[in-house]
């Protein structure tokens, strides 16, 4: 998950430069993935932004649930 609003303490747009790279990183490492882009600020990600951490969440359990027990 990934927040797009400015990051407390940055300066300029080197929080949207690090964004970028994620590409470069997600490509190079399938175990990486990039489940949702949101709106908020780190600092205002659980609370504006907790309907798509759960989501992430849950994927990410489902992802590491036996094939078994993803179809139940």
């Amino acid at each position: 998950m990934v927040a797009s609003g400015t990051s407390f303490g940055s300066r300029g747009d080197e929080q949207e430069k690090i964004r970028t790279s994620l590409d470069a990183v997600t490509a190079r490492n399938p175990h990486i993935r990039v489940s949702a882009k949101v709106a908020s600020n780190h600092g205002a990600l659980l609370r504006k932004d907790f309907r798509a951490i759960t989501d992430a969440v849950r994927e990410t359990v489902t992802a590491g649930a036996p094939q078994d027990a993803q179809h139940r």
